[in-house]
């Protein structure tokens, strides 16, 4: 009688926990049968909960200002000279002088033959070789040009005198020498005309070598 019972019990709990389990699935009734399942999606449409986002920073907008670089200067670098000669120049010992004077006979220089002027010139160092020779006559004493009074193939000759020297064995130990010096003859009637006793005479000789560098060489002296 007792495992009867016991039989049908069995069978009538079994149907129980079925039915009781297919009511709690349904209906919720139960935390613990219905813990971890998600809700349902309500049919209603309602609009479901917000999903975080996250926050957007805002760009900085204030401009970058860039260190200005240093602002170097372009260097030039001077000019690579080569190893000049020393310039034209008169050695210790040199001379430049200049002499005015009427010959005693002036037959003796035809065709002028009147007056004339005498430079001396003694002692020029030119290791560079001479170039060009300038020559220019002035009356200080009035201020005047006077280089025209005197013969032009007197003063081209002693241009051609002077250009190519300087050199040589001779001119770089002694210097160059004009022996009795370098005569330049003027017409009598010329002279008198812008040349008086008394006044003072100025020569002016600009010499320059290969290399362009110059000695400029300067002497008076007084009419009589």
């Amino acid at each position: 009688m007792r495992r009867r019972f016991g039989s049908a019990l069995g069978r009538g709990g079994l149907s129980l926990w079925a039915t009781c389990a297919s009511v709690a699935l349904i209906t919720g009734c139960s935390s613990e049968t219905t813990s971890g399942v998600p809700p349902l999606l309500a049919s209603s449409g309602a609009t479901p909960p917000p999903v975080a986002v996250a926050p957007t920073i805002a760009p900085n907008l204030t401009p970058i200002t860039f260190r200005p670089g240093p602002d170097f200067a372009p260097i030039t670098p001077p000019p690579v000279q080569p190893d000049l000669p020393d310039p034209p120049s008169l050695l210790p010992d040199g001379e430049f002088n200049l002499l005015l004077s009427d010959p005693a006979n002036p037959a003796v220089i035809p065709p002028v033959g009147s007056a004339f002027v005498t430079i001396t010139l003694s002692g020029l160092f030119a290791p560079g070789v001479i170039r060009s020779v300038e020559v220019q006559f002035f009356n200080i004493s009035r201020g005047t040009d006077i280089t025209g009074i005197f013969l032009p193939t007197a003063i081209e000759q002693f241009r051609n005198t002077l250009i190519g020297r300087g050199n040589s064995y001779d001119d770089r130990i002694n210097g160059i020498t004009l022996t009795n010096g370098f005569t330049f003859p003027a017409s009598l009637a010329a002279y008198n005309a812008n040349v008086a006793a008394g006044e003072r005479v100025l020569v002016i000789v600009v010499i320059r070598d290969s290399f362009g560098q110059a000695l400029r060489l300067e002497a008076r002296a007084e009419a009589n």
